[in-house]
């Protein structure tokens, strides 16, 4: 699995090695296409700053992954996911 880091917590990282998922963190501006190269078998959006809009590089690289991969997002991710 691929996090990307919008400020990801600690803990969040440890419940997901704790449930046996193999977590690579990325830096937040990494390009979908550079994920999907590593071919996750999923990707996670984490939470982040606060309001998607200002953040327009996180919203068009969630609106890439939503067409081609699993993902899961948590907070700010999912309002990334969202943002139109």
């Amino acid at each position: 699995m691929v996090a990307y880091d919008y400020g990801i917590k600690q803990n969040i990282l440890r419940l997901l090695v704790d449930h046996h998922c193999e977590v690579y963190v990325v830096p937040a501006q990494t390009s979908a296409e550079d994920v999907l190269a590593m071919k996750p078998d999923g990707v996670f959006l984490s939470n982040g700053p606060g309001d998607p809009e200002p953040v327009t590089y996180a919203v068009e690289i969630s609106r890439n992954l939503l067409a081609t991969c699993l993902y899961s997002a948590f907070a700010w991710g999912t309002s990334c996911a969202a943002w139109r």
